[in-house]
């Protein structure tokens, strides 16, 4: 079953962990705050095994009104991927505006998206669902299903993240290694403690 991580588990396990890390972590409160273009979700390393049929289904369960809005989906699976070497606000731009599928289109080919095929190695690094435009109970909805999937895919918990304002300057290719990175340390620091 994938651990459901809370942002005072960081703190817990790595002792000032957010203080130096302000900006990249938001609160995930009651709030129905949305930032960022979308509603988007980009999947990281996510197995090839977890289809599009089975994300659009479980979006329209757990994210309705996003769902309903048309949420854009975009798989990377490699570092090679050219999307990684733009600025965050540019990579969801592209992914909106160019050459990805919305989620709540019939019969949409997620396998298109790709820059590798099922065979290929996923690399090192654990899957990551990074989302724009969600508002936080929808997210969370959304996470719990599709990471639940994931991790009866794979045997990984995958990482949960939402755009934050200071993310959308920072190249993607970064912001998703500190993303998997720092769900690994708190994956391990967590196994640690048991």
């Amino acid at each position: 079953m994938p651990t459901v991580l809370s942002m005072g588990l960081f703190d817990a396990l790595i002792p000032n962990f957010l203080k130096e890390r302000k900006g990249d972590f938001v609160k995930l409160d009651k709030a129905e705050t949305a930032f960022g273009p979308g509603p988007a979700l980009l999947l990281y390393k996510v197995p090839p095994g977890v289809v599009n049929d089975e994300i659009q289904d479980m979006l329209a369960d757990s994210a309705p009104v996003a769902f309903r809005l048309g949420v854009t989906l975009s798989r990377i699976e490699t570092e090679e991927n050219e999307l990684m070497q733009c600025k965050v606000g540019d990579a969801l731009d592209q992914m909106i505006n160019n050459n990805c599928v919305n989620a709540n289109e019939e019969g949409s080919d997620m396998e298109k998206l790709s820059d590798s095929g099922p065979e290929e190695s996923m690399g090192r690094g654990c899957p990551v669902l990074y989302f724009s435009g969600f508002d936080n109970s929808e997210m969370m909805n959304a996470y719990n299903l599709l990471g639940s999937e994931i991790y009866q895919e794979s045997g990984e918990t995958p990482a949960c993240a939402k755009v934050v304002p200071n993310s959308m300057v920072k190249q993607l290719g970064q912001i998703l290694e500190e993303i998997s990175g720092d769900h690994a340390l708190a994956m391990t620091e967590k196994k640690k403690g048991e």
